[in-house]
């Protein structure tokens, strides 16, 4: 059994103190090149303290990468679904091997803490719930962005406050076990790819020179931001294979999952993707198209089911989204969290056809629980 994890609830990097490993360049003035870190396979390494963060991280939320119920609240809030993560710009304060590290701004920007677990069997909102708890048995570690590999040594401690337990089966934590472990593979195959220790060194001593010839930390970084048009091949090839490999696992521990192939144009904030997939459920094999669309904290999608759009509050607080379907039904949902400095206050109103319902909740603020 495993505990739900609700918006209030602290996920944090178990790392004693809080800290993670992250690839260094230094901004001028340069100092001499630092030792290897033992705690990572790369000759130039920071570490940087990644402070705790809430389920509900307003970045996140505004940014896309929340998976939260909508209309099945715990203490009255909502609960984390499978593939939640607390999302980008999560503060990084590097302290070794020195505070001028260039990259820091793409380690803050790119930053995640991810679920990696769920229950199949017990569904809201359509949607398996996440298991977040490291310290529990069975162990559900979630993921924290480290290099040059992600680690699965981040918590919801806080979680064991709640007493709602979802039951996982034993496909469902081996699913999650092998993803982690076909990640961690992954992440270090693409390193030795691109030239592991040797070669990032090579790099950071390229990009050093750029700076010493007036170059500033946006024109160093830039690209960082842009993205591509095409992708590199060889390392398109290993990611898609190693998500074709870990659902294929999912689909038949749980009975559940997809098979998908896709690419993205363009950066994290400004992008295009395309995929084609293939999903197994209690309905059998569904394939499935889509073209999606992100600039910002707003989004598109055309697929299969129809087309539809998602406007996000920029800080967080809820999200607007209309759709219509290829069978002719209209839905529009507005969601907001309201203020959780005064209480936890969930609203969904959702029309489907001139039908309207509203779910609402409040959960008591932050500062006068436990927590």
């Amino acid at each position: 059994m495993s505990k739900v994890t609700i918006q209030r609830d602290i996920c944090v990097n178990m790392v004693v103190p809080l800290t993670a490993t992250h690839s260094f360049i230094p901004l001028p003035p340069f100092p001499p090149t630092p030792p290897p870190m033992p705690a990572a396979p790369l000759s130039l390494a920071a570490c940087a303290i990644e402070p705790p963060v809430n389920a509900w991280w307003p970045p996140g939320g505004a940014l896309g990468s929340h998976k939260f119920t909508t209309t099945v609240f715990h203490q009255g809030q909502t609960i984390c679904l499978e593939g939640h993560d607390c999302g980008k710009l999560i503060p990084h304060l590097q302290v070794a091997p020195a505070p001028n590290n260039i990259l820091t701004i793409l380690h803050i920007t790119f930053s995640s803490r991810k679920a990696n677990f769920s229950a199949h069997t017990v569904k809201m909102n359509g949607s398996s719930v996440a298991c977040m708890t490291m310290i529990a048995w069975p162990p559900t570690p979630m993921t924290y962005c480290s290099e040059p590999i992600r680690m699965p040594l981040a918590d919801a401690p806080t979680s064991h406050l709640n007493s709602v337990e979802v039951g996982m089966t034993f496909g469902d934590w081996f699913a999650g076990a092998f993803a982690i472990a076909a990640g961690m593979v992954m992440d270090y195959v693409l390193f030795r790819m691109s030239g592991g220790t040797r070669g990032f060194g090579q790099n950071a001593g390229r990009m050093i020179a750029r700076s010493r010839a007036g170059e500033t930390t946006a024109d160093l970084l830039a690209s960082n931001f842009i993205g591509s048009v095409m992708p590199n091949w060889g390392r398109w090839a290993v990611q898609q294979g190693v998500g074709l490999l870990t659902g294929a696992v999912k689909i038949g521990a749980t009975g559940e999952g997809s098979l998908s192939l896709g690419h993205t144009i363009g950066g994290p904030f400004l992008n295009l993707n395309g995929s084609v997939s293939v999903s197994h459920g209690s309905d059998g094999w569904t394939p499935g198209a889509s073209a999606t669309g992100n600039a910002g904290t707003g989004t598109g999608k055309v697929d299969q089911n129809g087309v539809s759009a998602t406007s996000r509050d920029p800080f967080g607080r809820g999200q607007d989204s209309a759709s219509h379907g290829w069978d002719g039904k209209d839905t529009s949902t507005h969601t907001s969290v309201g203020d959780p400095f005064h209480g936890f206050d969930n609203t969904t109103v959702n029309t489907t056809d001139g039908h309207t319902t509203v779910s609402h909740s409040h959960g008591p603020a932050p500062l006068d629980n436990p927590l």
